[in-house]
């Protein structure tokens, strides 16, 4: 009893966290870019437990995807990274597949990653090869994609969210249906 009081008042204070972590932003632009081309902003947020400087560099390795895929034509969105040892009690507790490192709510405008994408996480590094039988760089890659496939069509349906990534990382134009 006191264990289960102990993870959902753990899960309720992690979901609240990436709540709060969402409203404070990780600027990785210059000023100068900023004002040559006005933009509507993509918000960089790490939820708890991170540094400035683990955030950055975490983000440093998402970005340029997000930048090779076109996340930029999103508009305002908010891309987050989650803490692996809190990673799997986040998506329990959203009754999501613990074993999926990312997932995109569209009606916040937000895609929130595992941080086992972007940094040596070894042991979860370790589970996410075995189950989704990729290499890391590959799964990441699968990761932006299929979740620019959710958030380009406003597409709930995996399937098609997966069709979706998958056109992107063939560099084709994604057709939403």
């Amino acid at each position: 009893m006191q264990f289960s009081f102990r993870l959902s008042l753990s899960t309720l204070i992690l979901t609240c966290a990436v709540q709060l972590a969402a409203s404070q932003t990780v600027s990785l632009t210059s000023p100068a870019k900023a004002e040559a081309a006005p933009q509507v902003p993509q918000h960089f947020v790490c939820n708890t437990g991170y540094s400035a400087q683990q955030c950055h560099e975490q983000m440093s390795v998402l970005r340029p995807l997000l930048d090779k895929y076109g996340a930029d034509r999103l508009g305002d969105w908010t891309w987050v990274l989650v803490k692996s040892d809190d990673w799997k009690a986040l998506q329990r507790q959203h009754r999501m597949d613990p074993d999926s490192p990312a997932f995109t709510v569209l009606d916040r405008r937000e895609t929130i990653f595992e941080e086992a994408l972007v940094s040596p996480v070894t042991t979860r590094r370790v589970e996410l090869v075995r189950q989704w039988s990729l290499g890391m760089d590959d799964l990441l890659n699968l990761a932006v994609t299929h979740e620019l496939g959710h958030a380009l069509c406003k597409e709930k349906n995996e399937k098609k969210a997966d069709a979706y990534g998958e056109e992107l990382r063939k560099g084709q134009p994604v057709q939403c249906k």
